[in-house]
């Protein structure tokens, strides 16, 4: 009885240890990240230039529990840091704090001071019915940011391949994180039949088999990301 207690004891003091070490970890990249950004070059835009990148997304819907496709529209225009989410529902707080990621992520890859541009974010080919919600989509907010700023210098590969879909969390410091239903979320897309790539995060637990006509791909970061999805 007393060795069950002390094994309960460490475990809960190493689970307790490892939570604050996420936390403290997490903190110190946010900090990182903004002092990385305020000492970037600002990214400048004339007021007719107008930069739009574009990719396909999955979800689950909250509602049905089935998967969907939508289309990911991302567009940089001249402006002052605003940051415009057209996501239903508009209000989702999760969705909001994932582009927020996704724009210091984007700005730390490129190295581009946003603070100047504003960025809008919209879903196409969804009914205002679908419920769509969550940061599974803000790796492929980030990686659109980054191929619209590299448009806007002619630098980089900055065309989205569109036989792509991305699922995957982002943070702030452009680190991949793994998602929920990603099984359900792989399935949705095999069955659409119209593409060859599945991007997931590096440590998605869950193994995803390739299948004739679509692998799937893991990637750490952003970088490695971008370098999978954006070609000349």
């Amino acid at each position: 009885m007393t060795t069950s207690k002390s094994r309960s004891g460490k475990n809960l003091l190493l689970s307790t240890f490892i939570a604050i070490s996420f936390v403290l970890g997490t903190l110190l990249g946010a900090v990182l990240a903004s002092i990385w950004i305020e000492g970037a070059p600002l990214l400048q835009l004339s007021p007719e230039e107008a930069y739009t990148r574009s990719i396909t997304i999955v979800g689950i819907d909250k509602t049905t529990g089935e998967g969907r496709l939508a289309v990911l529209k991302v567009e940089l225009r001249n402006g002052s840091g605003h940051l415009s989410i057209s996501v239903p529902p508009y209000e989702n707080e999760d969705t909001q704090r994932a582009a927020v990621n996704a724009k210091k992520a984007a700005e730390i890859l490129t190295n581009k001071d946003l603070s100047q541009v504003d960025i809008t974010i919209t879903v196409e080919n969804i009914s205002p019915e679908t419920l769509i919600t969550g940061p599974s989509s803000s790796a492929a907010m980030a990686v659109l940011m980054v191929a619209a700023i590299r448009a806007s210098e002619n630098s980089g590969p900055n065309a989205v391949r569109q036989d792509v879909v991305v699922s995957a969390s982002v943070s702030s410091t452009g680190v991949l994180e793994p998602v929920g239903e990603i099984i359900k979320k792989y399935q949705t897309v095999r069955e659409a039949g119209e593409y060859s790539l599945f991007v997931i995060a590096a440590t998605q637990l869950e193994h995803l088999h390739d299948y004739p006509g679509i692998s799937v791909e893991r990637a750490r970061n952003l970088d490695q990301l971008a370098k999978l999805v954006l070609e000349q």
